[in-house]
């Protein structure tokens, strides 16, 4: 007899097996070898064709009987490589995949801890007018619509800071105690958008290891100060899982 039980960790399980394998896909997380930001400036990039700059929000590149626009989150093909157009504040880059990136040659999948329904909590979702203000790992700092996640775990009353997605999701960026040891420096956790009444769920079962933690060419933004919280949280994915370790 299948209980809801069983069919939450199925559930789980199903989400984990499609975080690996988006990561150690062909052009997937682990692929990335290059984030070029774009000028009036033609840039040449080793081993992608044409020269490229930004115009209108996109990325072009144009050569010798070569010429291609891509909108901000257009993925092509181009040889063995993608290539992929990110915007953040009004600045266009070109991502470059390749699947004989070094930091997907070893990478046999993602450790994570034992799902346990005990880390997946009620709260509520309180939306504010001032911006959420996230620090990036390159030194950026974005601006971004705020939600306030008011959770309660082992008795205590946490207020999350979270970035509202263009679907109504929440992103919260927090690190633990278990940071270095246990787990990578920080994580990620996406929280489904509220119901009318602004009731959440945060399944931390769920929480994922950041792009930047597969490749050095991404720009994860880091936990603000609420969101470093001053216990472990033994959920979700913990490091990566190499060939041969």
């Amino acid at each position: 007899m299948t209980t809801a039980t069983d069919t939450w960790v199925s559930h789980w399980q199903q989400w984990h097996t499609e975080r690996e394998t988006l990561a150690t896909a062909a052009h997937g997380l682990a692929a990335a070898i290059g984030t070029y930001w774009l000028g009036d400036t033609p840039l040449h990039i080793d081993g992608v064709p044409g020269a490229w700059v930004a115009a209108d929000g996109r990325a072009i590149g144009h050569g010798t009987g070569f010429h291609l626009e891509l909108a901000p989150g257009d993925r092509v093909p181009s040889g063995d490589l993608l290539l992929q157009t990110l915007i953040r504040a009004g600045e266009v880059a070109l991502r470059v995949f390749d699947p004989q990136a070094p930091t997907r040659a070893d990478l046999a999948g993602i450790d994570a801890f034992a799902p346990d329904p005990s880390w997946v909590f009620d709260g509520v979702a309180e939306t504010f007018d001032a911006p959420l203000r996230l620090d990036h790992i390159d030194g950026f700092v974005s601006s971004n619509a705020r939600v306030r996640l008011r959770i309660v775990i082992d008795g205590r009353e946490l207020a999350l800071s979270g970035a509202a997605a263009p679907n109504g999701d929440i992103q919260l960026t927090f690190a633990d105690t278990t940071n270095g040891t246990e787990t990578q420096r920080f994580r990620f956790l996406t929280v489904p958008a509220p119901d009318a009444e602004g009731r959440i769920v945060a399944d931390f079962n769920r929480a994922h290891l950041p792009p930047c933690t597969f490749s050095d060419h991404y720009l994860c933004p880091l936990p603000p100060p609420e969101n470093r919280l001053d216990f472990p949280v033994r959920a979700g994915e913990t490091f990566l899982r190499r060939v041969g370790r």
